[in-house]
């Protein structure tokens, strides 16, 4: 089960020093290697509570308390943490370790007015992509005449062509299980069955796992 942070929202003396209290998981603050007695400061980010451990921090960061779900809580203005004044009992939290910060989602109905509410919230860090485009030079670099052009080509169109010789082909299906057997300059057989040029084609994109984006293309040069 997820961890849970929790958040409160109280007024104190009069009712016009209004305070959020902000409740972190000890596991929590474990995994973003915060300690009782460390620097930390509390501020607002895109409609998160961001707590980051900072030599001159305003905050002391407290001991655990509790014996079966030991948790730290310590007490901030409203307008550090980005709260609104309205009171609001210790409630859940979605709470989670990013960069080295504890980050709280806060309620968008708690949040000041002018305060930006994230939209999305990203736990895991963007991903690269898989494969990422590459230059024209880089594709067709060592490839000449007829190969070369239909490499262009297709780059320019977002697709990607394999410009193979015939004798690749055969080596693609060969080391993949497939028996060829060279009857002739067009003339095979694939595993026991007369086969042409075009077949050979097909069996070897088939096993290349070809698609409308990334082809083999055949070149009898």
């Amino acid at each position: 089960m997820a961890e849970q942070g929790s958040l409160a929202i109280t007024a104190r003396g009069d009712g016009n020093r209004w305070y959020g209290r902000v409740s972190i998981p000890e596991s929590v603050a474990r995994k973003a290697s915060i300690r009782e007695g460390m620097r930390v400061n509390a501020r607002c980010v895109d409609g998160l509570i961001v707590i980051t451990p900072e030599e001159q921090g305003r905050i002391k960061f407290p001991g655990a308390k509790g014996k079966s779900n030991p948790r730290h809580a310590f007490e901030a203005a409203t307008s550090t943490l980005g709260l609104r004044e309205v009171k609001m009992d210790q409630s859940a939290a979605t709470i989670w370790v990013e960069d080295g910060s504890v980050k709280i989602k806060v309620p968008d109905d708690c949040l000041a007015p002018g305060t930006k509410s994230v939209k999305k919230i990203r736990k895991d860090p963007p991903r690269s992509p898989s494969n990422p485009p590459r230059s024209i030079a880089a594709t067709t670099f060592g490839v000449h005449g007829t190969a070369k052009a239909l490499m262009i080509e297709a780059n320019r169109a977002g697709k990607e062509v394999r410009a193979m010789s015939l004798p690749d082909i055969i080596k693609l299906l060969r080391d993949s299980g497939r028996i060829v057997d060279v009857q002739g300059p067009r003339f095979y057989r694939l595993d026991g069955v007369s086969a042409n040029i075009a077949d050979l084609l097909e069996a070897a994109r088939k096993v290349a796992g070809d698609t409308d984006q990334n082809r083999i293309a055949l070149i009898l040069d």
